[in-house]
């Protein structure tokens, strides 16, 4: 009876695997089922037979299953933002910050694809050619059950474009979500990776809606967003605090030195700033 592998690979994905034996041209690694070729230029000084490293795991253009310690811009069951560096007879292909582009098939493209502009695309496993490959049909790919985030969570997203409300969203790589344009401090770029705050869940077409500040926060008087805005603009620090001169804080923020106050208090509550005598930073 043979041992069960130490490991099984997975393709798309960053993980450890063991190196089984080191050879001229890099490392075997254990894959499990079969074994994986680490390069040597990818080779961590030193490594040696039983070391564990953290490789990405891909088909080269031959065809052959190889590793990597480069990471990619996004990975398998992920979404992201990547510049179209060719497009051939068979599909497009897009800047992954690996040694291979990733192919997008022609079916897969919601717009034709051109060289040198910038996409955002789901990456998944094809099922017929069992290799990686990237689709801008977003809706295709994600998760159709309703979202199970409670009010109030905080949640990675990236945008993918501009809405009439906000900002449409793809939530934790899952999810399509709105986030509201009177929430947000600044203009956000398509492609750009943010986080965000839960508002609601729309029962009616599974979406989720979403705020720059966290419930409850969101219904001030507007003068917590624009304060937000000016850290923003300033790097996410003012040099004033509490303890400033009144004259201080109405040049940096227009604000009088008891609404200034007032505000800090409950950006402070929420948790987006940190405070100092003369000196306020954005978290």
């Amino acid at each position: 009876m043979q041992p069960a592998p130490l490991s099984t690979y997975q393709l798309g994905r960053i993980q450890s695997l063991p190196i089984l034996r080191l050879v001229s041209i890099g490392a075997y690694l254990d894959g499990g089922i079969q074994d994986i070729l680490l390069p040597l230029r990818y080779l961590p000084e030193g490594a040696k037979e039983g070391d564990m490293v953290s490789v990405f795991v891909y088909h080269d253009n031959e065809g052959r299953l190889i590793a990597t310690t480069l990471t990619p811009l996004a990975q398998v069951g992920e979404v992201g933002y990547l510049r179209c560096s060719s497009v051939t007879d068979a599909g497009a292909f897009l800047e992954w910050g690996i040694h291979k582009d990733l192919f997008v098939p022609f079916r897969e493209q919601s717009t034709k694809m051109q060289e040198g502009y910038s996409y955002i695309v789901y990456l998944y496993i094809d099922a017929l050619s069992g290799k990686i490959v990237g689709s801008a049909r977003l809706s295709k790919h994600l998760d159709t059950m309703p979202a199970d985030y409670a009010p109030g969570t905080k949640v990675s997203c990236i945008v993918t474009e501009q809405h009439e409300l906000g900002y449409r969203c793809v939530i934790e790589d899952k999810h399509w979500g709105l986030l509201y344009s009177d929430t947000a401090p600044r203009m956000i770029q398509r492609g750009e990776r943010i986080e965000a705050y839960v508002i609601r869940l729309r029962e009616e077409d599974n979406k989720v809606d979403l705020s720059f500040v966290p419930v409850g926060y969101q219904k001030v008087d507007g003068e917590q967003a624009r304060l937000l805005t000016i850290l923003e603009k300033h790097h996410g620090r003012l040099p004033i605090g509490d303890k400033s001169p009144a004259e201080d804080v109405m040049r940096l923020t227009g604000m009088s030195k008891k609404t200034f106050k007032m505000v800090l208090g409950s950006l402070y509550k929420a948790g987006l700033v940190t405070l100092a005598p003369t000196e306020v930073r954005k978290k």
